[in-house]
């Protein structure tokens, strides 16, 4: 790890343009790790262009640096820099974009990671991507302003479910008061990541609680989010994201599976496991990636389709462990 520390602070002094990119439905991991990168490189004299796919996620309107997303091209030279990814297709229309630079440096901690780009930072084990940068960050001597604090914080904070899930270490606490001395301000970025929520999320939520399946004597629940709900309640589906949260939430629990219907025929698929069962082996056989405990994929496939090929799965290795 010291020498992918040393070569990338390397090469970010020799070079002058930056293209960051957040990945595809971008969390406040994804995001807030491009934020806080591009701020300490703008008071070292650097240019970011920070990027995400569209639709830009309006929920993480909140994180500092928010209106600079995705309003300059990089120049073609410009060094890419991706951030919370195990592999080039989670960065979607913007994956070619990445491809053509000329140098491509990874910040990552999924599971799934391939080992794409030229330099990749990679700890599979931290608890968030923003917890890899921050200890770059602090390695390299860099100044960490409260802006960048509260990117770094947001990040650490919603990837460990609000400092609740297994990920959450005496480490991972640490790093949070750290950056809360540095001007983050913990209420706060709880409020915003937690507690601000329109009518129709609201409205999203309930029909999908009201809609889940409970099998296995309630190991496993499931429900899902069609375009016909998304209708009924004026929502978008960036505004389903908090849904597994409430699934994974029943006490007996050891596999809640979310569906998402984009589209006719594409199907986005969000797991959270406890137990035995590991949710990045789940979605592998989609195409997909991610942790133990949360993982996820997209498939060009009807919901009826995923569905029944995720949940077969599902209950196979449910029945195993038992």
């Amino acid at each position: 790890m010291s020498d992918e520390l040393e070569r990338i602070r390397s090469l970010v002094d020799a070079h002058q343009d930056f293209l960051l990119v957040a990945h595809k439905d971008a969390d406040a991991d994804s995001l807030g790790s491009v934020l806080a990168f591009a701020d300490c490189l703008r008071r070292q004299g650097k240019a970011p262009y920070p990027w995400v796919p569209e639709p830009l996620p309006r929920g993480l309107s909140y994180l500092p640096g928010y209106g600079e997303v995705n309003r300059r091209q990089a120049p073609p030279g410009a060094v890419a820099v991706a951030f919370d990814a195990g592999s080039p297709d989670r960065f979607g229309n913007l994956r070619e974009r990445i491809e053509r630079a000329p140098l491509t440096l990874v910040f990552d901690h999924h599971t799934s990671n391939r080992g794409f780009g030229d330099v990749c930072l990679v700890d599979r084990e931290a608890a968030a991507t923003g917890v890899i940068l921050f200890r770059a960050l602090r390695a390299w001597g860099v100044e960490i302003t409260p802006e960048a604090a509260t990117n770094l914080y947001a990040a650490i904070f919603t990837d460990t479910g609000g400092f609740r899930h297994e990920n959450t270490s005496a480490e991972v606490l640490q790093l949070g008061a750290d950056l809360a001395e540095l001007g983050a301000d913990p209420a706060w970025i709880a409020l915003k990541s937690y507690k601000s929520r329109p009518r129709s999320t609201l409205q999203l939520q309930g029909l999908a609680t009201a809609a889940a399946r409970y099998e296995l004597g309630d190991r496993l629940v499931w429900s899902e989010v069609t375009l016909e709900m998304l209708s009924s309640c004026g929502a978008t589906m960036e505004e389903s994201e908090g849904i597994i949260d409430v699934l994974q939430s029943l006490d007996t629990m050891l596999c809640a599976i979310l569906f998402k219907q984009l589209d006719q025929d594409l199907t986005q698929v969000s797991v959270r496991t406890r137990g035995p069962i590991e949710a990045h082996r789940l979605v592998a056989p989609l195409g997909g990636g991610g942790h133990r405990r949360a993982a996820g994929a997209e498939v060009r496939a009807s919901l009826a389709e995923v569905e029944g090929r995720l949940l077969e799965a599902t209950r196979q290795s449910l029945a195993a462990a038992s």
